[in-house]
């Protein structure tokens, strides 16, 4: 709900932002305006001027390219609570010598200076003027207050901030804000509809368990925790979606060698039809498909007998270590010995041509999954 009333809230600003409905507001200064920059809320500050754009295409090639360019058509100077981020930085003397001169500096920007906080040391804080836009503008109050003619000294930004702390005691409960429907004068049935929305979600906001059984901090606190988890959680997905697609992209790549290796063996055409030892392969499923295939489309079992036979697939499927791995024909019989040795010129063609197509195949392991132990 949370963001969901901040995408709101969002929709109402770019249209309460129209020149056309707050810019009747900014032509006297003194104005207290709510600011963010760059997404850090700065809070209330005091409008000092409202600047337009100048160069309206009549002042050469230079007054066209200013009207054809993306700067905003209006500029605000407002005077903003902040604190300057060297203060974060140092310490100790250094602090204390640079507190006397920090009064001197009078124009602000974000990359120098930060939104002043609750627990600042009120020596840190100072009002400083910075240039916005519309854009910047959260809420506009009703209330306006008197700004001395010029603000670039200290005194003069002091009793602003004074007139400025002032006014927020007057209004303990927050500052009055203009009306956009009463004082803007906004009539589009869109920002009426966003409005109802935006009051509804408030109120569905408030009476909400959060809100009514902890304080703003730990609600606050809450809030940002659940949405850590969420977004952690939501980067883990992503990972492991590009993990996927990185191991299907791998295995992409090793489909292709083995297709080029099916093609060298003659299990498929060039064409990718399957030939007579591909389909004898899809009937093998208890031992290395490839090999025995190769052993028996090489005729080894014609010249073998039954005994033979059952003793050569043996090894396809015994998988006990021996007792002497060194030398796994010490003790086999002759007539044993002739078809084990055909076997295993088959199994080292069929190792090269798949490190020849590109797989990651050892050749010692692969020789070493037929064990001649019941031999």
């Amino acid at each position: 709900m949370d963001q969901q009333l901040l995408l709101i809230r969002r929709k109402i600003a770019k249209i309460v932002q129209k020149p056309d409905h707050i810019l009747k507001f900014l032509q006297v200064p003194g104005r207290l305006l709510d600011i963010s920059i760059e997404s850090q809320s700065f809070g209330w500050g005091v409008l000092t001027a409202c600047k337009k754009k100048t160069g309206g295409g009549s002042g050469g090639d230079a007054g066209r390219l200013a009207a054809m360019s993306d700067a905003p058509a209006y500029t605000l100077e407002v005077l903003l609570p902040c604190v300057d981020r060297h203060f974060d930085e140092v310490d100790g003397t250094e602090k204390s010598d640079d507190l006397k001169d920090a009064p001197l500096l009078w124009r602000g920007s974000v990359r120098f200076c930060r939104p002043a906080k609750p627990d600042d040391d009120k020596e840190l804080v100072s009002m400083r003027l910075f240039t916005v836009t519309l854009e910047n503008i959260d809420r506009i109050s009703a209330v306006r207050i008197f700004t001395p003619p010029a603000v670039n000294t200290p005194e003069a930004r002091k009793k602003v901030s004074m007139s400025v702390d002032e006014v927020k005691k007057r209004f303990p409960e927050g500052l009055p804000l203009l009306d956009p429907i009463k004082d803007l004068g906004i009539e589009e049935d869109e920002f009426k509809i966003l409005m109802d929305r935006a009051e509804a979600l408030a109120n569905r906001l408030s009476s909400h368990k959060l809100a009514a059984e902890y304080p703003e901090v730990d609600r606050i606190r809450l809030v940002q925790s659940y949405e850590k988890r969420h977004e952690t959680k939501e980067k883990a997905r992503l990972l492991r979606d590009k993990a996927r697609s990185f191991q299907t992209m791998a295995m992409k790549d090793d489909l292709k060698k083995m297709k080029r290796v099916l093609k060298k063996i003659g299990h498929v055409d060039a064409n990718g039809v399957i030939q007579t030892k591909g389909r004898t392969a899809c009937e093998i499923n208890t031992a290395n498909e490839l090999v025995v295939t190769e052993l028996i489309f090489a005729g080894v079992f014609k010249s073998l007998t039954v005994e033979q036979c059952v003793a050569l697939l043996s090894t396809m499927t015994f998988d006990e270590r021996g007792k002497d791995d060194d030398d796994p024909t010490a003790g086999m019989k002759s007539y044993l010995l002739n078809p084990f040795n055909k076997l295993q010129e088959v199994a080292k063609t069929v190792a090269q041509v798949q490190v020849a197509c590109g797989l990651d195949v050892d050749e010692d392991d692969f020789f070493a999954q037929f064990k001649p132990g019941m031999m």
